[in-house]
């Protein structure tokens, strides 16, 4: 792999940048990110029949729109923990990194009244997890934005999951991944090889959840090692990406299930607590340190990415195409920053450095 993958990283760098350009076709496009298209290309949350219930779980405040009864996803406005621009360019960047099978979809969504002024009213009746600091201040700047702008507020829809997931236990702690996990040993160049054995994850299986799931089935729902961990890696270099820092809060490392045929896997939701602006210095650096190997195809991806980052017509081109509204120069610095990592991982540990080809 060594031999094939290095060429790889720096073969656009060879190429004219005239012969480059963005297209449908550099998205991966799969039957749910059809089906997202075609539900925002209708959405109505001030359409007949639908209400609001209000998001009082976690420290983002904002609504889940129900029709018939029957909750359909979510919207969130601008929140300490959720940048709306980084949650929706997450879900376009994992598309363009061939991984939109385990990032939510996101789109941008404008409330305008009177779902608005419904949403105004949730927010003054509050919830019972509302004391909490992060939380009263999310209100209070959102009550502030719609005084400012009582017609309408930009937010963020998400799609209610199409699966099952819980929260994957024993592999963070203190705003870090425990190093001795399995998971955070295989995506580390300087550890074993994942091997192709299955492996289960410590779900938490929470009271309101047992509805869905035994305990007991959790136990049976495995992948390898080496999917499980290819992955973690690829949610890993997104978030380096987007300056994703809060990953590793409650509930944000997450898993789904498949129980027909038992399977699990990783999969990224809560991409708002990041930033599409910056350098992302911190992050970047935390990161480097969690994960040193790689999905080849997903890395070179990465390398066309700063290809076109790097060319002013195809960086615009692009910035339309991911939804990006903070300057590209950022997210280019940023690639280029996984880029160089990649490369130092490669030149010290060879083939470890990547998974096997699939």
């Amino acid at each position: 792999m060594k031999k094939l993958l290095l060429p790889l990283l720096s073969l656009t760098l060879s190429l004219p940048l005239t012969a480059w350009s963005v297209g449908p076709d550099d998205f991966q496009t799969t039957k749910r990110d059809t089906d997202f298209s075609s539900l925002m290309s209708t959405l109505d949350l001030n359409g007949p029949g639908v209400t609001y219930e209000y998001k009082d779980t976690g420290t983002s405040i904002g609504i889940k729109p129900k029709r018939d009864g029957k909750g359909y996803g979510k919207w969130v406005p601008q929140n300490e923990a959720t940048d709306v621009e980084a949650q929706v360019v997450s879900y376009h960047l994992g598309r363009f990194l061939g991984m939109s099978d385990i990032v939510l979809p996101s789109a941008y969504y404008t409330l305008t009244n009177p779902g608005l002024q419904q949403f105004s009213a949730l927010i003054t009746k509050g919830g019972p997890l509302d004391g909490n600091v992060h939380r009263t201040k999310n209100k209070a700047r959102i009550q502030a934005a719609i005084r400012a702008n009582p017609s309408s507020m930009l937010g963020v829809y998400t799609p209610k999951l199409k699966f099952e997931s819980l929260e994957v236990d024993g592999i963070r702690q203190g705003n870090n991944i425990i190093s001795s996990h399995q998971i955070a040993k295989s995506i580390r160049a300087d550890q074993p090889m994942p091997s192709n054995n299955l492996m289960a994850l410590n779900l938490i299986v929470k009271k309101k959840d047992r509805e869905k799931i035994d305990p007991a089935t959790v136990k049976e729902l495995k992948d390898t090692e080496l999917e499980l961990a290819r992955q973690f890696s690829k949610i890993m270099v997104l978030d380096m990406l987007c300056g994703q820092y809060d990953r590793w809060s409650g509930g944000n490392v997450e898993a789904g299930y498949d129980l027909q045929q038992k399977r699990v896997f990783f999969f990224a939701r809560d991409n708002g607590g990041a930033g599409m602006s910056g350098k992302a210095e911190g992050v970047l650096t935390k990161y480097s340190t969690i994960v040193t190997r790689f999905d080849s195809e997903q890395i070179a991806r990465v390398e066309l990415l700063v290809k076109y980052l790097s060319n002013p017509s195809e960086a615009a081109q692009l910035k339309e195409a991911l939804g990006l509204k903070a300057n590209p120069t950022f997210l280019l610095g940023r690639a280029r920053a996984v880029l160089a990592h990649v490369r130092a991982q490669a030149t010290k540990h060879g083939d470890k450095a990547f998974f096997p080809a699939r």
